[in-house]
């Protein structure tokens, strides 16, 4: 009876070991899984944020093109007022 007793307090220890274990893999599994999410939402805003600068960067390179070829007009309709102020 004492052995049967014994066979089954160590069946009942490694069942709480198991679940133990078991309890242990799911948080294990659960601090993976929201990690995972983190970094995929981290990287959908740095590629959302690298998005929005390129776009900023093309209109400002636009913005810059159409401003240097106001210039360059400015400096022509100078000179050509220049010029008629001198006849």
């Amino acid at each position: 009876m004492n052995s049967v007793q014994e066979s089954k307090n160590e069946l009942e220890a490694a069942i709480r070991y198991a679940e133990n274990a078991i309890s242990s893999a799911k948080q294990t599994i659960e601090s993976m899984e929201f990690r995972q999410e983190l970094a995929k939402k981290q990287y959908a805003e740095q590629t959302g944020r690298e998005q929005a600068l390129e776009a900023e960067n093309a209109k400002l390179r636009e913005d810059n093109e159409r401003l240097t070829s106001l210039e360059i007009q400015l400096r022509d309709k100078i000179r050509e007022l220049k010029a008629q102020a001198k006849q």
